[in-house]
């Protein structure tokens, strides 16, 4: 689970990092999954078809914030928010949440922290 694993057009906050070990504590075949689903970013920024599946995010795009957030049948408990930027073949991982009555909450900690990441991070603008 490090960087050089990942494809060179994929970059991880580094709170996505964090989140890992601490999912890695108590279940590390889930951690390893969502790694492992993270690299696949890299060849197929927006799968929709199989087990897992991608979608924009309704609430950031109104603001023109285009994050998406991926869903798969082995880690329902967990979506991870990114941004594909199509133009430079760049994927921008920005945090994994917990499936809860706040993923998608415009006024949750996390979407904050994604409007902000997607605005100021210069490594992914």
């Amino acid at each position: 689970m490090t960087l050089n694993k990942l494809p060179d057009n994929v970059i991880v906050h580094s709170g996505v990092w964090r989140k890992i070990k601490e999912i890695r504590i108590h279940d590390p075949k889930k951690a390893a999954r969502i790694v492992q689903r993270i690299t696949e970013l890299g060849f197929d920024p927006l799968p929709t078809a199989g087990d897992c599946e991608s979608r924009t995010i309704v609430n950031l795009n109104k603001l023109n914030i285009k994050v998406r957030r991926l869903k798969c049948l082995e880690f329902l408990d967990y979506r991870i928010f990114y941004a594909y930027k199509k133009k430079f073949d760049l994927i921008c991982v920005y945090c994994i949440i917990p499936r809860d009555e706040d993923t998608y909450d415009e006024s949750s900690r996390h979407y904050q922290l994604v409007k902000l990441l997607y605005t100021q991070w210069s490594q992914c603008k």
